[in-house]
């Protein structure tokens, strides 16, 4: 059975052009797309992850960029269902071959993209990802830097033939790229600063994994003064790793994750940048768009237990009850894959049932997803004994 291609189907048989003239140079900053991503082991929630990357693509094709860019975290671990990581592959060639291979997608590795469970720990010894598998297909071209090499090794002219290298130039732009450098990468970027090499005409973009310290609360990143000596041979520090979205100093940009990977992530700005670069005036000009993705919807919701509850029918009785009142405006006809079919993020607040009607979240779970119109659920318990604030519990 032939299974059609997606973009010919969505803008017909003609081959997107490349951007129009030589002196403009259009791009898509993307990044945490964690494909893969199999949230709560529901499939069509994993089907979000694929499709916000197909928005990605398709917007690509719709303003005719010259190339994307993805700062990390293409893929949430190593490990992934065959069929997942088939259909991956399958939307890559068909946008290959869609495009006439004028569209590159450039990516790094990030620490997801080497890890080896999604909740688990990284491979303390590298070279394995999907990224590479890809790569090697000649559907991305990923970059990397040698940074034991010499300053002026470093960072080679990626070759299409040997699909190695850490640097490649499209027009007048030249994208450097390394892998994930750690928790604490300002001893590499002293290595990546002396490689990277300023010509006049020239503008800089460099792909790199980390956050910025302060951007997100009680998570660690570079220090912002650590790497202000990249600023002099950088014209767009292009970043990936925190979900949410920022722009510092007309230099740095994050365009947070694709799709939300946790509960937390809801409440982050998110998306793509829509990037072109312009050298009309003898000088570069940005414009720069933040475009956002069409995500899953979701719902918080509250309830609170004003008394210990000492029977397990009795909880269940008031969850189903308070819920009934409060989804009662949902769509009931509203397919699984349609993003309008929300998730639900349900808090127990109040008094803690006593310990023999102890609640089974995978059974609550069930028993809500049976009654209403919702994709999934995550119960979060908040008792009065229990943590002090919601984001301290997701954070934990």
């Amino acid at each position: 059975m032939t299974i059609e291609n997606h973009f010919t189907t969505k803008f017909g048989i003609s081959i997107a052009p490349k951007s129009i003239a030589q002196d403009t140079v259009k791009f898509i900053h993307a990044s945490d797309i964690h494909l893969g991503a199999a949230q709560y082991q529901n499939e069509d929630r994993a089907n979000d992850f694929i499709h916000a990357f197909k928005e990605i693509l398709d917007l690509a094709i719709e303003e005719h960029v010259d190339f994307i860019l993805l700062g990390g975290d293409v893929f949430t671990s190593l490990e992934m269902l065959p069929g997942i990581l088939t259909k991956i592959v399958s939307i890559l060639k068909d946008f290959k071959e869609f495009t006439n291979n004028n569209i590159l997608i450039i990516a790094i590795e990030g620490n997801h993209d080497i890890r080896k469970f999604s909740r688990g720990v990284r491979f303390e010894r590298r070279g394995q990802s999907w990224l590479k598998l890809l790569n090697s297909l000649g559907v991305i071209i990923l970059l990397d830097a040698d940074l034991n090499a010499p300053s002026e090794e470093i960072f080679k002219p990626y070759n299409f033939k040997t699909k190695q290298g850490g640097k490649i130039q499209i027009k007048n732009i030249v994208v450097y790229g390394t892998h994930y450098l750690g928790e604490n990468p300002i001893s590499f970027l002293s290595k990546v600063r002396k490689a990277l090499v300023k010509n006049n005409g020239i503008y800089n973009i460099l792909l790199q994994h980390f956050g910025i310290e302060g951007q997100m609360e009680n998570v660690p990143g570079v220090n912002l003064e650590d790497i202000q000596p990249l600023r002099h041979r950088v014209d767009y520090l292009a970043l990936g790793h925190f979900h949410k979205q920022y722009v510092l100093e007309n230099w740095i940009y994050n365009p947070g994750s694709s799709e939300a990977v946790c509960s937390i992530d809801n409440s982050f700005k998110r998306g793509v940048f829509l990037v072109e670069i312009s050298t009309k005036c003898e000088k570069f000009v940005k414009n720069i768009k933040l475009i956002p993705l069409t995500n899953r919807k979701y719902i918080w919701d509250t309830i609170y237990l004003k008394y210990e509850i000492r029977n397990k029918k009795d909880i269940e009785t008031i969850i189903i009850n308070k819920l009934s009142s409060s989804l009662k405006n949902l769509n009931t006809d509203v397919h699984p894959s349609n993003h309008q079919k929300p998730l639900l993020y349900l808090i127990l607040k109040g008094r803690e049932p006593n310990k023999s009607c102890k609640i089974k979240e995978k059974d609550l779970r069930v028993k809500i997803c049976n009654t209403f119109p919702i994709l999934d659920v995550k119960v979060y318990q908040k008792y009065e004994k229990s943590l002090k604030t919601l984001d301290n519990y997701i954070l934990a």
